[in-house]
């Protein structure tokens, strides 16, 4: 597990382990560079033109060599060039500048949040889905699973003729709310009603039983007390069944498909199967909030089997004491500063989400227990 370390230094490598020199660093950071952009190993010459660096071609080989030996870069069999090593990618990491999003991108994401069309689920698939977009890599969310929870309380807000918001809050402080439209026929009293009845007989069933008990227990009871019981409790079912669903969500799988690293059928198959079976990716629990962005490469990786690949993760606060993590998914030659600072930034903000949610007792508990900075 590599945390990412800052530095106000921006786009700058600070030393941590290896006293590097000044060219070394400068030179090490050209060629990684070079490299996340065009996927070729990178030669003294590249060097010399593109980044234009004031040293002779020989001293230059002369300090990839160098840096070959210390484990940082690998010379491929197809070229005289090098490319970084999984090593070289932690130093990378360890030690990247800070970097600031830039401002159409902040608004990007200030969008899905400001908006607010769903619920907090949907803004972490939507989220989800704009990291992809934006890396043009593959991202997945992952949510603390909902079913070992019982139920506390409902709580419905009216919005406007039709329409309200349920809020389902869990023993753990989870939080889910769901926008339900409901016919001119359905009273505001027949779903206060409804809902005292699942309040007085679901608190404290486990989640992943809510529904099978809405039908038994809740069913009987509605159809003799209130007059539009049927769409009522439809629309409550379909809330908790996706509540205690699956808490896995990836979005653009594809795009792990074009990146040339994949382009050996046995890898595609082995990241295809990856994908597939879901339940390999909830034994890859949320991280620890205060842990921050963390990135794992390689073997690091839950799809170690593949080796060439990277993860890049954040946590962010669900309740109380649950908590979920967004992840970026690609080669090990991926934009790293680009991808860490959004996934900071976008978590950062699905947190904030979650704990505006919160009704005030538990809001108020966990003010102080958000992300480190």
């Amino acid at each position: 597990m590599y945390n990412v370390f800052s530095t106000k230094e921006k786009g700058v490598l600070k030393v941590v382990n290896l006293m590097l020199t000044a060219r070394q660093l400068l030179i090490f950071k050209c060629i990684v560079d070079e490299f996340i952009e065009t996927a070729e190993p990178v030669g003294s010459k590249t060097l010399m033109t593109k980044y234009q660096l004031p040293y002779s071609s020989a001293t230059i080989r002369n300090e990839m060599s160098f840096l070959e030996d210390y484990g940082y870069l690998e010379k491929t069999h197809t070229s005289s060039g090098r490319i970084p090593s999984k090593e070289g990618y932690r130093f990378y990491v360890h030690n990247l500048g800070k970097v600031d999003l830039d401002e159409t991108t902040k608004n990007q994401v200030a969008t899905i949040f400001n908006k607010r069309r769903g619920n907090l689920t949907d803004i972490v698939h939507e989220s989800c889905n704009m990291l992809s977009e934006l890396t043009h890599l593959t991202s997945v969310a992952l949510g603390n699973s909902a079913s070992d929870d019982t139920l506390q309380r409902i709580t419905v807000v009216p919005l406007e003729y039709g329409k309200v918001t349920a809020i389902i809050i869990t023993s753990q402080g989870h939080v889910e709310n769901k926008i339900f439209q409901f016919s001119s026929d359905v009273e505001m009293e027949d779903l206060m009603s409804c809902v005292n009845v699942m309040n007085d007989l679901l608190v404290g069933t486990p989640i992943n039983q809510v529904a099978f008990h809405l039908e038994r227990d809740v069913r009987p009871v509605l159809s003799t007390s209130v007059r539009q019981h049927e769409e009522l409790l439809n629309a409550f079912l379909e809330a908790f069944v996706k509540f205690a669903s699956s808490n896995v969500y990836f979005s653009g799988k594809e795009n792990m498909l074009y990146q040339p690293e994949y382009n050996d059928v046995d890898k595609l198959r082995k990241i295809v199967s990856a994908f597939e079976n879901s339940q390999a990716w909830k034994t890859f629990q949320p991280l620890s909030i205060e842990d921050g962005v963390q990135v794992k490469i390689g073997v690091d990786s839950p799809i170690d089997e593949i080796g060439d690949v990277s993860v890049i993760s954040a946590s962010f606060k669900t309740g109380e004491t649950s908590k979920g993590s967004i992840s970026v998914i690609g080669p090990t030659r991926m934009p790293y500063e680009k991808v860490v600072a959004l996934v900071e930034y976008i978590s950062a903000h699905i947190e904030k989400a979650f704990l505006d949610e919160l009704p005030n007792d538990i809001g108020n508990r966990g003010e102080h227990g958000g992300r480190k900075r």
